[in-house]
Formats: structure tokens, sequence, C-alpha cells
């Protein structure tokens, strides 16, 4: 599927929350980022695999990260 705006990339982004083995005192996130445009899907479970799957399309753009973001990036790991 093409693009309806040229260099532009659209994200459609779900997060939940969830309790493992069904307790109730513990709460763990979920996401799911799709990629409008390819339809392209990836399932998450930290912040960081989320920027991962969008940094790419950003690259492809001409953006480029500051160094804040890739110092925070770096500490996350």
């Amino acid at each position: 599927m093409a693009s309806i705006q040229p260099h532009t990339h659209s994200f459609v982004v779900k997060v939940w929350s969830a309790s493992p083995d069904g307790d109730a005192g513990t709460t763990e996130w979920r996401g799911r980022v799709t990629h409008v445009p390819s339809g392209e899907e990836r399932h998450f479970i930290r912040l960081a695999e989320l920027t991962a799957f969008i940094s790419p399309y950003l690259h492809e753009l001409g953006v480029r990260p500051t160094l804040r973001f890739r110092v925070r990036r770096w500490v996350g790991r």
C-alpha cells in the first residue's frame, strides 16, 4: 500500500495492561505497533522495542536521533 502523503509514515500504537499468571497484584504492560502503509506489525513489552521498530522509518525520512535520545536508548538496555 502506498503512502497517501510522500515522506510520511503513520503508526497505530495500542498499549494495555496484563496480569501475569492471574496475579492481580502485578501488572505488566503489553503493546502492539502497526506501520499503517505496509501493515507490518510488532508486539512489544518494552518501550525500547517500540522505538526500535519506528526508528528505521524515521531514518528513511532523514531524521537522526539527538545525543540525548541515543544516550537514553543506550542506558535503557
